[in-house]
């Protein structure tokens, strides 16, 4: 083709095209900012997904029955315990971590997939595990905030699964069968946590 004789596109066609390109990305906050209220079960969770290879996609509670809330300690940092979830060679993931200094709750893993926290498949396939930071031998982590906040969402859980809000079904990582873990530790206040969990 002579370049001479080329057309080129009109300045009103081009105004066009441009508004056209345009118009997605002008949506794409909107659509951003539902995808994020979507990535949570929980409304006072913020979303901060495990890596895939860290849990089983599934569709929970058609393909299994949720009828356990699973406690569990870190013996890690909460910034720490996000990252082993993020990174996809550790095998390993619960649903909620719960910060120490002042409650915040992260979820990881969407209700609905199996997480791979209790060490035991049947459980893991039939509970949803929280996650809070701190170590069992350092009672300073469990703090008020801490109580409170995952008390609601363990609350929340149990109305959502009808999950009786008593220790047979709101249970220790310890008492997973064949868990060789030994938190929540002995530091973990059962009774004032099943209390704030009746409350709530």
């Amino acid at each position: 083709m002579d370049p001479t004789t080329r057309r080129f596109p009109s300045r009103r066609r081009l105004l066009q095209g441009a508004v056209a390109t345009a118009v997605p990305a002008v949506l794409l906050p909107t659509t951003r900012a539902t995808a994020q209220e979507r990535a949570v079960d929980y409304p006072l969770a913020e979303s901060v997904p495990a890596s895939t290879s860290n849990y089983t996609a599934a569709n929970r509670p058609t393909t299994y029955p949720v009828n356990h809330v699973v406690i569990h300690v870190t013996q890690e940092t909460y910034a720490d315990a996000l990252a082993i979830f993020k990174n996809p060679a550790k095998k390993v993931s619960a649903h909620y971590v719960v910060r120490s200094e002042d409650g915040h709750i992260a979820q990881c893993v969407r209700e609905r997939n199996v997480a791979w926290h209790a060490g035991n498949w049947d459980y893991n396939t039939r509970s949803i595990g929280i996650e809070h930071e701190g170590w069992v031998d350092k009672p300073e982590y469990f703090t008020d905030a801490m109580y409170e906040q995952s008390a609601a969402l363990t609350a929340a859980i149990c109305s959502t699964y009808g999950i009786s809000k008593d220790r047979e079904h709101i249970i220790g990582h310890n008492e997973v069968p064949g868990a060789d873990h030994t938190d929540p530790g002995p530091y973990w206040d059962w009774t004032r946590y099943l209390r704030i969990v009746n409350f709530a």
